[in-house]
């Protein structure tokens, strides 16, 4: 799906300047290619394998299980919050006449999204993706086209490169690794596939496709914006209210409810993977306590990404958190990891080598990352209260 950190990438031009956050995007875009590849070629090689951990334990037995849980299942834990938080803030935009509190708003997104999270096969859930990416296209065309026609600002001067403090550097970068992300929920995607090679060329034309949208928004935004705007929200909640800022957040509610169901998905699939392994049966899951476990999974999932919400609802920041807790490593080290150890007598010496290299800076960018974004959080919410 399009990917929801777009609504961050004005602010992340602003926190990195011209000559810092065009390079990121195109690294950025380049890793997500390769890691389709290096998540392509272990799939093909363990056929029977639907779950990361899966892949973990096929690598380095119980250590390579743990390696996952630590950082991709914790990611996947805290995933749906992202979604909760941002259609709390697209409904409040919506009604923003009617002066709708964060508490009612995140409500109504938790009575909206239970029902959908109920729904259990991944196929099911996936045939909807395509309407939440419809949504998002709408809500960034119209973003990028009330940016551009803003009237009556002061342009403030754009930089080369943005002398800031590092831990707004980091949370920028790590924004944009989010906007790149989602390969927590790989796995769950390609064991729906016919043929598990051919996802390297799914990831590879989503790439390209994003990275287009994600420079025109992210340019369009910086230039019309400059530094002056609040960096902790999406750029669709800043903009001057009327019928095209409803219409564009409703385009954000759309894709955000779509993308909630799908990691709400994913986040129940894992838990009773984790916790109930005689649950990963389809059949076992089709029965009466099944679906009722699968319910309590649910429930407890929305009402966690619920407090969250509400008590930070800092929405750039946390964005960058959840990067930083696992995006990098689901992304990077652990498949880099898990293809030398399985496949490595096949790699040529220079990917070897590219791999080598990968697993450290993805794991010192992790850690840095989760320090600073939570030493961001935690002076946000102080501010704030």
């Amino acid at each position: 799906m399009f990917g929801l950190g777009t609504l961050t990438l004005p602010a992340d031009f602003a926190r990195l300047g011209w000559a810092v956050a065009l390079p990121v995007i195109g690294l950025c875009a380049l890793g997500m290619l390769y890691s389709g590849v290096l998540f392509g070629r272990l799939a093909t090689h363990l056929p029977s394998t639907r779950a990361f951990d899966q892949l973990g334990s096929a690598a380095f037995g119980a250590h390579g299980k743990r390696m996952v849980y630590a950082t991709v299942y914790l990611t996947i834990l805290f995933e749906p919050v992202i979604f909760h938080l941002t259609c709390m803030e697209s409904l409040q935009q919506m009604l923003f006449s009617a002066s709708v509190s964060q508490i009612a708003a995140g409500s109504i997104v938790a009575f909206i999204i239970f029902p959908l999270g109920l729904v259990q096969g991944i196929e099911e859930v996936s045939a909807v993706a395509v309407l939440g990416t419809v949504g998002m296209l709408l809500a960034v065309i119209t973003a990028t086209y009330k940016l551009w026609s803003l009237e009556h600002i002061d342009l403030t001067p754009t930089e080369l490169v943005h002398h800031g403090q590092f831990n707004t550097t980091l949370v920028a970068i790590m924004d944009l690794v989010f906007t790149y992300g989602g390969q927590v929920n790989w796995m769950r995607y390609i064991t729906g596939m016919r043929h598990r090679s051919q996802f390297k060329y799914a990831a590879g034309v989503t790439s390209a496709f994003m990275t287009v949208l994600y420079v025109i928004m992210g340019s369009v935004g910086y230039y019309r914006l400059g530094s002056v705007f609040d960096f902790s929200r999406p750029v669709t909640s800043i903009l001057p209210h009327d019928t095209w800022n409803v219409v564009m957040n409703a385009g954000v509610f759309v894709h955000c409810i779509f993308a909630y169901q799908i990691n709400l998905n994913v986040w129940a699939d894992m838990v009773l993977h984790v916790v109930a392994p005689s649950m990963n049966d389809s059949s076992a899951r089709g029965t009466a306590s099944g679906r009722l476990m699968w319910a309590a999974v649910i429930v407890i999932g929305i009402a966690f990404s619920f407090a969250v919400s509400v008590f930070f609802p800092f929405f750039s920041i946390v964005m960058a958190l959840i990067a930083s807790i696992g995006d990098l490593a689901a992304a990077y080290a652990l498949p880099a990891m898990f293809n030398l150890k399985l496949l490595g007598h096949r790699m040529p010496f220079w990917e070897k080598l590219v791999c080598y290299i990968i697993i450290p800076v993805s794991l010192v960018l992790s850690g840095l990352g989760v320090y600073c974004s939570l030493a961001s959080l935690i002076h946000e919410f102080w501010q704030r209260h």
